[in-house]
């Protein structure tokens, strides 16, 4: 009888050990997106530092405006860290925004959709001071001005120097060198 008992807990002790490694190996890859997250948000943050607003978009005492749509989570990882430090030393507030459109916005972050909706996007702010920002590196190509990808820790970029060109924007000189493909 006692050996039935030992048997049972040790029976019991593995599947424990068993539940607690599966529970640690689902945490992983939560962990990892979080992360990733993090290093999207941060890279969003520092193109502020890259780019000028023209005054009659963005006033000197005004704080920047960060839309973001269809990312909840994005959103908040990105007030969390305008919590911590403020590019050009200006305030920034960021918005969940389900229209793209939406008025008032400076920065307009989106997570990748279909080819479609951001070519739509784009249209949208064409000749406006936004700039829009995607986790797609073909983003420029589809008419939007920064795409962003990551390989591996780091966050490769691509540019679309339209507004720039035009003076909506002043996106620098040291940002586009840094680009892997600028168009």
């Amino acid at each position: 009888m006692r050996s039935d008992t030992a048997a049972a807990r040790r029976d019991r002790l593995t599947l424990l050990l068993l539940a607690a490694l599966v529970a640690l190996f689902a945490a992983i890859p939560a962990a990892a997106e979080e992360q990733s997250e993090e290093v999207e948000a941060r890279f969003v943050l520092q193109l502020v530092r890259y780019v000028t607003w023209p005054e009659s978009a963005l006033a000197p005492a005004s704080p920047l405006v960060v839309g973001v749509v269809g990312d909840d989570s994005f959103a908040s990882t990105l007030r969390k860290l305008c919590a911590q430090r403020k590019p050009q030393d200006r305030a920034v507030e960021v918005r969940s925004v389900d229209d793209p459109a939406t008025p008032g916005i400076h920065l307009l972050f989106v997570r990748g959709s279909d080819p479609s909706m951001l070519r739509d996007l784009a249209r949208v702010h064409y000749s406006a001071p936004v700039l829009t920002v995607s986790n797609r590196f073909d983003f420029p190509r589809l008419g939007g001005d920064i795409g962003l990808e990551r390989v591996g820790e780091r966050v490769s970029f691509s540019i679309n120097r339209r507004k720039s060109a035009r003076g909506d924007l002043v996106i620098s000189s040291k940002l586009m060198r840094l680009a892997s493909e600028v168009k």
